[in-house]
């Protein structure tokens, strides 16, 4: 019921910005009645869609990347391979190393980061460079990008209820460039920084001050490059699972995908039942090599 009664509160904030943006493009007929009707009708589905629709909830996406980074901790070795998430063995190690106190620690930070993000509105650099990046840019798309700014802010600024109790993936990504760009000013603000994601922040994202975007200090207790490795690989694992989203991929039965484990409807069950089934067939084929070349040696020595 109080979702419900959040959603109509941010459906009509949304309504009258949209009321004053089509009566300031003056008179438009019918025609242009009828266009600004469907166009409420795509917005007010996508609005509910990000709050009935996009499962798993940030919440628990955050709890699952926990669980994976405190688990590598307990098996991780020399010989394990470089995650595609991270981008150096260093940044490896430093999450491989990291115990279930610490990346708890992480955890709990990267969450009051997601809550406390308020989305600024964006200028109009920004709205150029979006023009740009998508030729298929058009009034819906820019007005469900309006929708779930108001949806995120209207969150946040609630007493009772957060963006990752309610929200999924696909307001997540909207949100991340100005989440993680919080972090990366917490991290410049305590030491000169040189790691790859400070020295190639947005621009545009830099330009937003402080008072909008006020930095968020690493968590007590955890070094900066393991903070930075955490929550850029989870950046990452989000921008994965969305690219997947996108172009409608399908179950890879040779690779592991984490994002899955994190953004699957079924929380990472089926991702982890495929990874056990391959290790059971790696290990039948092992079993059968061995034999075999025991069977041959035993010929050869008869």
């Amino acid at each position: 019921m109080a979702d419900q009664d959040f959603i109509a509160r941010a459906l009509s904030s949304l309504s009258q910005q949209m009321a004053l943006a089509n009566a300031a493009g003056g008179d438009g007929g019918s025609v242009a009645d009828d266009k600004n009707s469907s166009l409420d009708k795509s917005i007010e589905a996508h609005a509910k869609s990000l709050v009935d629709d996009d499962t798993p909830n940030i919440d628990s996406a955050v709890k699952s990347y926990l669980s994976l980074v405190a688990a590598r901790s307990v098996v991780a070795s020399e010989i394990d391979v470089l995650s595609e998430n991270v981008k150096s063995f260093d940044e490896q190690v430093k999450l491989n190393s990291m115990d279930m106190k610490s990346a708890l620690t992480c955890a709990r930070k990267l969450l009051n980061g997601i809550n406390t993000t308020l989305m600024p509105k964006r200028n109009d650099k920004e709205e150029e460079k979006d023009d740009s990046d998508n030729e298929t840019n058009d009034e819906t798309h820019k007005m469900m990008d309006a929708a779930t700014h108001i949806v995120w802010n209207r969150l946040v600024e609630n007493k009772d209820m957060k963006p990752s109790k309610v929200l999924g993936r696909k307001s997540l990504i909207v949100a991340w460039p100005y989440i993680q760009e919080r972090f990366r000013r917490g991290v410049d603000s305590n030491e000169e920084c040189t790691d790859d994601a400070s020295r190639n922040a947005d621009a545009l994202l830099r330009s937003y001050s402080t008072e909008l975007l006020p930095a968020i200090a690493p968590p007590q207790g955890i070094e900066k490059d393991a903070w930075i490795a955490y929550y850029t690989e989870f950046g990452n694992l989000l921008n994965k699972a969305c690219q997947n989203d996108e172009n409608k991929q399908k179950d890879d039965e040779e690779n592991e995908d984490d994002s899955k484990l994190l953004w699957s409807a079924d929380k990472g069950v089926s991702e982890l039942q495929r990874r056990q089934d391959r290790r059971t067939k790696r290990a039948e084929v092992f079993t059968q090599s061995s034999n075999d070349q025991a069977v041959e040696s035993s010929m050869s020595t008869s």
